[in-house]
């Protein structure tokens, strides 16, 4: 029986086990979810930095019990969004774009 840190014959050490790489799909969404995800954080600090959100609860018809965290919790997810659009748009455009062979040659054109 092995002792606790020993390494059990056959098992390799979990650092050790290979990983599988991801998928085309799983590094797709990885390209849209996290930077999106960074930019909107980045967006709603600045934007809440110089608009209350309880000065919106009329432009959004918000129920007037609701409370600033409500204001900076919706400007946050639209603003994730629209940076998830622009960010899902530009993985589109660039798996879909035409490979140029003249354009591949030891980076002449």
């Amino acid at each position: 029986m092995a002792g606790h840190g020993e390494v059990q014959p056959g098992r390799p050490e979990p650092e050790l086990r290979a990983q599988r790489p991801w998928g085309r799909r799983a590094q797709a969404i990885a390209a849209v979810v996290w930077p999106s995800f960074l930019a909107a954080a980045v967006a709603t600090m600045l934007f809440f930095a110089y608009v209350d959100p309880a000065d919106m609860q009329d432009v959004l018809r918000l129920p007037p019990d609701s409370s600033r965290m409500t204001g900076y919790g919706l400007g946050f997810f639209f603003f994730w969004l629209i940076t998830g659009i622009s960010s899902a748009v530009s993985v589109y455009l660039l798996r879909t774009a035409r490979r140029n062979p003249r354009n591949q040659d030891n980076g002449k054109g």
